[in-house]
């Protein structure tokens, strides 16, 4: 029997069983940065340095980056409440208050 497991609580889930799907997807926003650029030649070069001595993959990651997380239903239903785990000034376990965040 194959199985996969919840990326909140780890309980297997097995073939069976219901399973929910969430899938992130995390995009860079410049923040209106270009719009303060005062010489764009000068900007456009420094930008190709970066790139250039930069990990591609970082690079990647910085402009988009997207994830795939397997839940159960108690954790489908948990994630829908509070996606980030903040509630109320803390992070939440289980919707238990669990101290403020650092």
């Amino acid at each position: 029997m194959t199985y996969e497991e919840c990326a909140r609580c780890g309980k297997r889930i097995t073939e069976s069983e219901i399973r929910y799907v969430v899938r992130l997807t995390v995009v860079g926003d410049d923040g209106g940065v270009l719009d303060e650029i005062n010489d764009p030649d000068i900007e456009i070069e420094k930008l190709i340095e970066q790139i250039e001595s930069a990990d591609p993959f970082e690079l990647e990651s910085d402009v988009m980056e997207e994830r795939v997380f397997v839940l159960c239903p108690g954790c489908k239903k948990a994630f829908l409440k509070s996606p980030f785990g903040y509630r109320n000034g803390g992070f939440t376990d289980d919707d238990e208050y669990i101290g403020p965040m650092q």
